[in-house]
């Protein structure tokens, strides 16, 4: 009989979202219901139809200069909605009214995950800034 616990889900779980191919740029991509966008570099990250993206999350640093390549995890209540890997700066999303979380690490680096709660809903675009305190501003 296969006994298996509820941590070595999680830890498959993470180590699949860790391992999969990074989401590509400035290409929407569907999540469970969620519309996703990576971007965030160079010129096209200014392109105006990013603004129909009610949420935009950022990664930065402690000197709050942005960060690239992070594995993203959403939720909505304990539901895993779905995980990206973003090799950008910024990750948009779309999707249904209500409460999210996002969980955030930085690729090949040891620095504690971030988090934030949002709401998704109608309005202006609402910028989430996760700041990564272990990495140093650049010189």
């Amino acid at each position: 009989m296969l006994k298996t616990s509820a941590f070595t889900l999680f830890f498959l779980g993470m180590t699949a979202a860790a391992l999969a191919d990074p989401a590509p740029m400035d290409t929407p991509v569907q999540i469970n219901g969620l519309e996703t966008v990576c971007t965030g570099v160079g010129e096209t990250k200014d392109d105006p139809k990013w603004l129909a993206y009610p949420i935009r999350i950022e990664f930065s640093n402690g000197g709050a200069q942005y960060l690239s390549g992070a594995t993203v995890r959403i939720s909505r209540g304990s539901d895993t909605v779905g995980s990206l890997d973003c090799p950008g700066a910024w990750v948009l999303l779309k999707g249904a009214p209500g409460e999210y979380r996002v969980d955030v690490t930085i690729d090949n680096s040891s620095a504690k995950a971030v988090n934030a709660s949002f709401r998704m809903g109608s309005g202006g675009q609402k910028r989430i800034v996760l700041r990564f305190p272990d990495f140093q501003p650049n010189q």
